[in-house]
């Protein structure tokens, strides 16, 4: 819907979009509690890929949800997602970023695969730096891991299960069930506040 619009047009309407969305969820008695304003930004948002651009972008979504939260009197957090937190520099960017332009939101998103993004230890270390340098609560918002290696539903895997399998998590039932555990609890412990 947004492709050959200009960024005010981006900005407006994605405003609109959110104001609306939020004010029918309520409306309808659902319990709002986040609004995660931008999936994995790292690389862009609605065709943007011009960072001041983007902030544009979120200070839009953020302001909708601010003024819905204060017209019906219902605490909702805001939420950034990002991703590649192997790199702990771009990550701190980032939250730099935000901080200096001033962004209004609560909670730091962090993708984390430890098939692609690195230890469970750098992803604790990540959380407990955006908590105690920028003041952010943070969250895993996206982790999953494989049980199987097989071709399952004609799309084809983003992961092989064989050699991007983490040591001592083979691709089973049972170390899917465990990786999963293991990083709820890592997130736990360094703070985090939940894990999607």
């Amino acid at each position: 819907a947004w492709e050959g619009m200009e960024i005010e047009e981006k900005c407006d309407a994605l405003y609109t979009f959110t104001k609306d969305s939020l004010n029918t969820l309520l409306d309808a008695d659902v319990d709002v509690a986040m609004v995660q304003i931008g999936n994995e930004i790292n690389y862009g948002m609605a065709g943007e890929t011009f960072q001041p651009k983007i902030m544009q972008l979120l200070k839009s979504g953020s302001r909708a949800v601010r003024e819905v939260s204060e017209e019906k009197n219902h605490d909702i957090k805001i939420a950034v997602h990002y991703t590649n937190i192997r790199d702990n520099a771009e990550v701190d960017s980032r939250a730099s970023a935000l901080q200096s332009e001033d962004l209004d939101y609560d909670v730091f998103g962090l993708s984390f695969y430890s098939f692609w993004d690195g230890t469970i230890e750098n992803m604790q270390k990540v959380a407990k730096h955006i908590r105690e340098t920028y003041g952010k609560d943070v969250m895993v918002a996206e982790t999953s891991y494989a049980y199987t290696s097989e071709e399952g539903d004609g799309q084809g895997n983003s992961l092989a299960g064989t050699d991007d399998i983490v040591e001592g998590y083979p691709a089973t039932v049972q170390s899917q069930a465990t990786m999963v555990r293991d990083i709820c609890a890592a997130a736990n412990e360094a703070g985090a506040i939940g894990v999607f």
